[in-house]
């Protein structure tokens, strides 16, 4: 049985009477955590996004449990993210809610209920990507202040890094994200976008473009009254391409926007690919 509600999906299946092999299979879960207090035998698993999967693999939080001649597998199974903004799944909710929903549905054992706890949500940080490499950690943190590590998001070629709390003003709220194009080059040759501006002094060609948007959901922050400003710079040099784009929120105590435009490009000017 299954029920699904915009991004989730809850499924339950019940063997009744479970033979011998469906029971040891149920015990024999990999990477399954130990319940207390529900049935013969329960365990807590947690698959896919919240481990970081490539691919933009599904988030799974799956109860499996044993009474008697019974097996239960009840599970919550989160979308892949298709879009910016889409919620990252919360592997302790998750977990506690089919916890809680199979000891009301008389499989608790009248012991205490404990939940061990989920992984943690959302990619893993990566920084073994050979797109991470075009850029150290400490070029971003001489010219933007930041302390994070390279992640790699399911389902994206690119590397992102986020600075400090994304919902404040100035460049501790930037992200960070490049991506190459092998052989791409090439689309840089054709005439300049309405809103591009060309750069000197970096790469072969390229080309600036600077946007904004208000801030909230879609650019990935709590709503805010300073809008996102949007700096994405195309670089072409030799066959390849790269995009290394800057998203942040300006403050006007803060630098403008035409000191973090300066800060960019020079940060891009000394990265090689």
């Amino acid at each position: 049985m299954s029920k699904y509600e915009k991004v989730l999906a809850l499924s339950v299946s019940l063997i009744s009477p479970a033979s011998a092999a469906d029971i040891t299979d149920a015990k024999k879960a990999p990477d399954c955590s130990v319940v207390d207090g529900i049935g013969d035998f329960a365990c807590m698993q947690w698959t896919g996004w919240f481990r970081g999967e490539p691919g933009g693999a599904s988030a799974n939080t799956v109860l499996k449990a044993v009474k008697g001649k019974e097996s239960l597998d009840l599970r919550i199974v989160a979308m892949p993210p298709i879009a910016a903004g889409t919620p990252v799944p919360d592997g302790n909710v998750s977990a506690h809610a089919l916890a809680q929903a199979a000891v009301e549905a008389g499989w608790g054992n009248g012991t205490e209920l404990r939940v061990p706890p989920a992984p943690s949500a959302g990619p893993q940080t990566s920084t073994n990507s050979p797109v991470c490499a075009l850029v150290s950690a400490d070029a971003l943190k001489q010219a933007f202040g930041t302390t994070t590590q390279a992640q790699v998001f399911p389902g994206e070629g690119s590397c992102r890094y986020r600075f400090g709390a994304l919902g404040t003003p100035g460049p501790d709220s930037l992200v960070f994200a490049l991506e190459l194009h092998q052989g791409g080059a090439a689309a840089l040759s054709g005439p300049l976008p309405p809103d591009g501006h060309n750069i000197q002094g970096v790469g072969d060609k390229a080309t600036l473009i600077i946007r904004s948007e208000p801030g909230g959901p879609k650019s990935l922050r709590p709503p805010s009254d300073v809008p996102v400003t949007i700096l994405s710079l195309m670089v072409a040099r030799g066959q390849n391409m790269a995009i290394f784009t800057a998203q942040l929120l300006i403050s006007p105590q803060g630098p403008t926007e035409e000191q973090v435009k300066e800060q960019f490009v020079t940060l891009v000017k000394g990265i090689d690919f």
